[in-house]
């Protein structure tokens, strides 16, 4: 039997590149905002209003790890001042939607979905990621048995909890899994602490050199199934 049972994949940045995807979705919400409360982009700018939305959670933290509402909420109040009276939380709500549904647009990196359907035969799958992208809107969705978001747990990688999640749903130990992801702190470090073993995806055209933490990296979707392998083996 193998000794890896459960693989947990990053999204942003290791399934996709995430940049295009943010930047085209935020030209598409400030262009919703524009056609439907030109008051507030009269008053602030792309720029302007992502710095009143840092600004907002500055003052008001329990957002941290709930982005979406965070969104939603900072974007009323930036409506509030606009003049929208009782109509901005209708507003925010309605463009943000629109900024969820742009967000996601994604392209897979490529041989990404063949190797997620092939491991998937022999390993459990699970998503954790510290964004909103929602995995079950895309094809490659139904490989994975569960997908984990920040916004679930109130609390983003690299703490334990979305990592825990996935132990708890598989019932797996953390020496029976293998994380995958990016980034160097939230991913590799995250799960190094609990005990799984990582690999980082260095896939981006300004990925840093892989973690000293991390057990493997590759920077073709091909290269993994090999990599998770000679892992397991270990």
């Amino acid at each position: 039997m193998k000794r890896i049972k459960l693989l947990c994949f990053d999204l942003d940045d290791t399934l996709w590149l995430s940049k295009p995807v943010i930047l085209r979705a935020e030209e598409i919400f400030y262009t919703y905002l524009a056609d439907n409360a030109p008051a507030l982009t009269e008053q602030f700018s792309p720029e302007s209003l992502r710095a009143h939305r840092l600004a907002f959670l500055a003052r008001y933290p329990h957002f941290k790890h709930q982005i979406s509402q965070w969104r939603i909420h900072s974007l009323t109040e930036a409506l509030e001042l606009s003049g929208y009276q009782d109509q901005s939380a209708n507003i925010a709500k309605r463009a943000f939607d629109v900024f969820l549904a742009a967000r996601q647009q994604i392209s897979l990196f490529p041989y990404t979905e063949d190797v997620i359907s092939t491991l998937s035969e022999n390993y459990t799958l699970i998503s954790l990621t510290n964004g909103n992208a929602d995995l079950q809107q895309h094809s490659i969705g139904r490989y994975f048995s569960a997908s984990y978001q920040a916004e679930d747990v109130n609390a983003a990688k690299p703490d334990a909890a979305l990592f825990l999640k996935a132990l708890e749903h598989s019932g797996c130990k953390p020496e029976e899994a293998i994380h995958i992801g990016d980034h160097a702190i939230d991913d590799i470090s995250g799960a190094k602490a609990l005990g799984f073993l990582a690999i980082q995806a260095c896939l981006t055209p300004d990925s840093p050199e892989p973690a000293t933490l991390a057990d493997d990296h590759f920077r073709d979707w091909r290269e993994l199934p090999d990599k998770i392998r000679q892992l397991s083996s270990r």
